[in-house]
């Protein structure tokens, strides 16, 4: 491995990420504005769709943290949480996985739901 701080300049992991040919790439780091942001923020430049899970990824102080948001936004990375980017993934509810996924980020759908029912009848 490379000695650096983002992972996109390490050729062994951006050759791994980009033989998947995918085009969206999700990212959580240690820290949200080092190793998240910098990866993110290099994949886009490189014509990538990058989002970052900014409650996966640590940060070493609330001002780091709101720098980084504030960097990441402005070179065009989504910033969103990884239960939303999962299901955004998922994109059909009744796909054989959606329970497993569902179950695995504790949000039974049964429960939003129940939610989404009680809210309409109140």
């Amino acid at each position: 491995m490379e000695p650096t701080v983002n992972a996109w300049h390490d050729d062994r992991v951006r050759e791994a990420i980009e033989a998947t040919g995918r085009q969206k790439l999700i990212f959580a780091g240690v820290s949200l504005e080092v190793c998240a942001a910098l990866s993110a923020i290099s994949a886009t430049a490189a014509g990538h769709d990058a989002y970052v899970a900014v409650d996966a990824s640590g940060t070493f102080s609330q001002a780091k943290r709101e720098a980084g948001l504030l960097r990441i936004q402005q070179a065009g990375v989504v910033v969103s949480d990884y239960a939303t980017l999962m299901v955004e993934a998922l994109a059909d509810n009744a796909a054989p996985e959606s329970g497993a996924l569902y179950a695995a980020l504790d949000m039974p759908f049964a429960v939003l739901v129940g939610q989404i029912s009680a809210a309409y009848h109140a």
